[in-house]
C-alpha cells in the first residue's frame, strides 16, 4: 500500500480595498479652508460660530431623542418587546423609591422580597 496525497489550490481572488482609503484630498482641503476661514474671524467671530455649532450639535439630539420617543410610542409595530421580567424589575424598583420616601421600613421589606424573587426566579 502506497501513501499519496493531493493538493488542491483554489484561485487566489484580490481583496478589494476599502472606500475612502484612497482619496485624502478632499478632507485635507476641507481642513485647510476652515483653517483659513477661521484665521480670518475676530474672537467673537469664532464664539458666535462655536455657540452656532454647539446648538445645532444639541438640537440633532434632542431631535433625535425625541424622534426615539415618538417612534417607542407610535402605532407601528413594535420596534422591540419588553421581558416580563424586565417590567416586574422596572415596577419593583419604582415602588421601593416610592416607599423609600413616605415609609422606609416598609420599603426596606420590599427591597429583600425584591431580592428573594430575583435569587429565586434565576433561569
Amino acid at each position: 500500500m502506497a501513501l499519496s496525497s493531493t493538493t488542491l489550490s483554489q484561485p487566489v481572488t484580490p481583496t478589494p480595498e476599502p472606500a475612502g482609503t484612497g482619496n485624502l484630498a478632499a478632507p485635507v482641503l476641507g481642513a485647510l479652508m476652515v483653517a483659513i476661514f477661521a484665521a480670518q474671524r475676530s474672537k467673537k467671530g469664532l464664539r458666535q460660530l462655536r455657540k452656532a455649532a454647539v446648538t445645532a450639535v444639541l438640537k440633532y439630539k434632542v431631535n433625535n431623542a425625541v424622534n426615539k420617543v415618538r417612534s417607542f410610542f407610535s402605532k407601528g409595530a413594535p420596534a422591540t418587546t419588553i421581558d416580563n421580567r424586565t417590567l416586574l424589575y422596572i415596577l419593583l424598583g419604582v415602588a421601593f423609591l416610592i416607599l423609600l420616601f413616605v415609609y422606609w421600613p416598609a420599603a426596606i421589606a420590599l427591597l429583600l422580597l425584591g431580592i428573594l424573587l430575583v435569587l429565586l426566579t434565576k433561569k
